[in-house]
């Protein structure tokens, strides 16, 4: 290894040696400006570009991270199988009633719901939906609704109570 590093540095010395020094002056600034613009590609120009992107991406990434913490509040005040509510008739008809609704059918069996409804208020329809979740578990698995004039809805569901283990 020593050997060959010998021989490179007498053939550069050589080289070196037969230039006069206008050319020496020369292939110096050359080499400079080489090792700059190496400097630069490897070292800056990275550095710049991906702060850019940061600038660009960090935003995004901040509105998702709420989000997500936002997401992880709303799974967190769900209840667990050990403190939600057993799904009855007499369960949802309170909570039909607290919102000013009323079905026109209405089954429960065995943690389904299915109910339809003919003129409700999409609001009050929401906000019961909403009570469910958080008080027995409840999700959708089936919805038709359909509008009507005055902000009114007529809506066919179904609902599920979610298992133990957080899946429906």
């Amino acid at each position: 290894m020593n050997q060959i590093a010998a021989t490179l540095q007498d053939t550069f010395k050589q080289f070196w040696d037969a230039r006069a020094e206008r050319e020496r002056q020369f292939l110096a600034v050359a080499a400079l400006v080489l090792v700059l613009a190496l400097i630069y590609l490897i070292g800056i120009e990275p550095a710049i570009t991906g702060r850019e992107e940061l600038r660009r991406t960090l935003p995004v990434l901040h509105q998702q991270s709420a989000q997500m913490h936002q997401m992880a509040q709303e799974l967190a005040a769900i209840p667990g199988a050990e403190n939600r509510h057993d799904v009855t008739r007499e369960l949802i008809e309170t909570a039909l009633t607290g919102n000013g609704l009323k079905a026109q059918n209405l089954s429960v069996n065995d943690g389904i719901v299915r109910a339809q409804f003919a003129g409700v208020a999409m609001s009050g329809l929401q906000a019961w939906l909403l009570e469910l979740q958080k008080s027995s578990a409840l999700f959708v698995e089936e919805i038709k609704i359909t509008a009507q004039e005055g902000g009114l809805v007529n809506a066919s569901l179904s609902l599920r109570q979610s298992v133990a283990g957080g899946s429906n």
